[in-house]
């Protein structure tokens, strides 16, 4: 890392000092499916539509924009439930199983900025009389196609919300979301600051695991991973192998930070990080495509650690400079010995 910031430094991309964070507050609405007659299947199977919906401990958790993977835990016996929709919405969550109809995200912060945010490892956890503590993990978002539809739609899909955000937000899976696994991505932006602006990001009818079921009783807990950041932008040119990465934090202007990462490499692979200028040719190499190589400016060396993976952090700063970074690490399952990341696009000072 001292001889990247030394590299970038020369290049007159200075360190800043870090600013605060805009924040969100984040809960869950559940639907009482099962007071309303639907029979209990498996966590995460398609629980139905129908019956009130009540929130679970609401706008009580906060979630950071700093680009870092945060969990939030609901515990359906013990948090505060207040009604939300329907008519057996009456601050009392009924009924032994329903759905998790929609997590609510609060603008309290009262940003106005565009935002992405991403989820992971929905998970419902509760304790069977028969065969005692049982986890289920749903929402691992794993195995789809980039972009599919899965538990969640998008978030101007909700009438009760889509006033409050800006039209066009899209929500799919993420198979570059290297800080963790594959997640889910949703990119939504407020109509304007004011801090009861809201988003129901709701689990109704997706294309994929639709209106997941989930246990009220037994101690059961709802757990989620989400984060919220600024993403730099995937220019591709993954391949060979499977290594990939992002670039994701608060930004890169004054005052913010982001997180370089790589996953999918060999365990304690030797490699290196190449910075471009962006616009130019390609360069293929070692089987694989050095985006806006024929630009190499410098390289420094990489490696990853057991799990194949990396991460650098950088603060932002007032130079405006475009970047081009893209990794390759040894891997000798290929014939030329080179896994390569897809290239990212590195945006300083905007």
């Amino acid at each position: 890392m001292k001889n990247l910031t030394t590299a970038l430094v020369a290049l007159g991309i200075a360190a800043t000092a870090t600013a605060q964070a805009p924040t969100f507050s984040i809960s869950i609405g559940l639907r009482e499916t099962g007071f309303a007659g639907v029979p209990f299947t498996t966590p995460g199977d398609n629980g139905g539509t129908t019956g009130g919906i009540e929130w679970v401990n609401r706008d009580a958790q906060t979630l950071t924009m700093d680009g870092t993977w945060q969990q939030f835990t609901f515990d359906l016996g013990n948090d505060p439930i207040s009604a939300f929709a329907g008519s057996t919405a009456n601050g009392v969550l009924e009924g032994t199983h329903g759905t998790l109809e929609h997590i609510r995200i609060l603008n309290s912060g009262g940003y106005t900025g565009p935002i992405t945010l991403w989820i992971d490892d929905v998970t419902n956890q509760y304790q069977d009389p028969a065969s005692g503590p049982t986890t289920v993990n749903f929402g691992t978002f794993s195995g789809y196609n980039e972009g599919d539809e899965v538990m969640f739609q998008e978030p101007g899909f909700s009438g009760s919300t889509s006033s409050n955000v800006v039209a066009g937000g899209t929500a799919g899976v993420d198979n570059f979301s290297a800080s963790r696994s594959a997640s889910y991505r949703v990119d939504l932006q407020f109509v304007d600051g004011a801090p009861t602006r809201w988003c129901r990001l709701t689990t109704f009818n997706a294309r994929n695991q639709p209106n997941s079921f989930v246990k009220f009783d037994q101690g059961s807990t709802v757990t989620f991973w989400m984060r919220a950041g600024v993403q730099q932008q995937n220019l591709g040119s993954q391949g060979p192998g499977t290594a990939i990465a992002e670039m994701a934090g608060t930004g890169l202007l004054v005052g913010q930070t982001s997180t370089y990462y790589t996953s999918g490499a060999p365990a304690a692979a030797p490699g290196a990080l190449l910075v471009s200028f962006p616009g130019l040719p390609d360069f293929p190499i070692l089987g694989g495509n050095l985006v806006s190589g024929t630009g190499l400016i410098f390289s420094v060396p990489l490696s990853s650690d057991l799990d194949g993976r990396s991460s650098l952090s950088f603060p932002g700063t007032a130079t405006v400079l475009d970047l081009v970074w893209q990794s390759g690490f040894l891997d000798v399952t290929q014939p030329f010995l080179t896994t390569f990341t897809n290239a990212v696009q590195v945006a300083y000072g905007q």
